[in-house]
């Protein structure tokens, strides 16, 4: 079989998802299916009304895969996603799909449909310039969280303990980009620098790690310098990862809990999540589980195939 993933990066050791993507191309070999890692920057889509539709890489036509595993998550752009479209109409599966990966890499529009399914989540506010300052004190009061409409690997995201810090950030931000939005949340203090990372592959929940700050920051991310622990799943858990990856769409998913008095809120879902820090700390094999989705997913496609046109090809007389 043969496998895509699709990685924007450098594929160097120091670069973030190097790690995930030697680990999928590792795993898949174990597997008997190759792997490749392409850059999206390097296609070239030819769409035609007549002619087969074809893909050029670094050059040269390149056949079709049977499974696309996207890494680019939020920093997804117009050429990322104008590559996935063209090979979903081809009906080439995926781990995820892009219509699911631009609204999980949209943090507003996560929210909401979170919200409207009943999902805990911060209390939330889009921002806008000028800032009604005296409606984010009323709403969210301080500390509260700043964050970019997209970012990933806790990047873009700012605690602010007080209204005077809150408005120097903000006039900062306004003489920057007045056009530039952000989203104002409410700050949990009982999740201060520590939260969950739960892995969702399919519909089961494959791993949970608690992560904590160091130094006293307030982000826990393990690529900040944080660290990690197993943690065990209980009922409400896998009750929101689960429920939080269906609602979203998600084939794999990172879900993000923070810890908020005995119960869990839901802080954000991952589209592309890391997983070094699952593996290195709980001592579980992520990317043979992404894998076997991606395979489910291709078997059902196949089946469908065939029974739709299995029948049509012994209608017409053909083998």
């Amino acid at each position: 079989m043969k496998i895509w993933v699709l990685f924007h990066g450098e594929m160097s050791p120091d670069y973030p998802e190097y790690y995930e993507c030697l680990r999928l191309q590792e795993e898949a070999k174990k597997m008997g299916h190759d792997l490749d890692i392409l850059s999206p920057e390097d296609f070239d889509l030819v769409i035609d009304a007549t002619d087969e539709w074809r893909a050029i890489y670094k050059g040269e036509h390149i056949d079709t895969p049977d499974l696309i595993i996207p890494r680019t998550g939020a920093e997804t752009d117009y050429v990322g996603f104008s590559i996935l479209r063209f090979y979903e109409s081809l009906q080439v599966p995926m781990i995820n799909s892009s219509m699911t990966i631009e609204t999980v890499a949209d943090k507003i529009q996560t929210g909401q449909r979170l919200a409207a399914k009943g999902f805990p989540i911060p209390r939330t506010i889009l921002g806008k310039f000028p800032v009604d300052v005296p409606l984010i004190e009323e709403k969210l009061g301080f500390p509260l969280v700043i964050k970019t409409l997209r970012g990933t690997r806790g990047g873009g995201v700012f605690l602010s303990k007080t209204k005077e810090q809150f408005k120097d950030v903000t006039d900062l931000l306004a003489g920057a980009n007045p056009n530039i939005h952000f989203l104002f949340q409410e700050y949990i203090s009982k999740s201060h620098g520590r939260d969950l990372r739960v892995f969702v592959a399919g519909k089961k929940v494959v791993a949970c790690m608690e992560r904590k700050a160091a130094d006293g920051n307030f982000k826990s991310n393990i690529s900040l310098g944080g660290s990690g622990a197993p943690y065990p799943v209980d009922n409400e858990i896998s009750t929101l990862a689960l429920g939080v990856a269906q609602t979203l769409g998600l084939d794999m998913a990172g879900i993000d809990l923070l810890f908020n008095e005995g119960n869990y809120e839901v802080c954000e879902a991952n589209s592309s999540p890391g997983f070094k820090g699952l593996e290195t700390y709980c001592n579980v094999n992520v990317a043979e589980e992404v894998l076997k989705i991606g395979l489910e997913k291709v078997k059902a496609r196949n089946s469908l195939w065939n029974r739709i046109l299995h029948p049509r090809m012994v209608a017409n007389g053909q083998r």
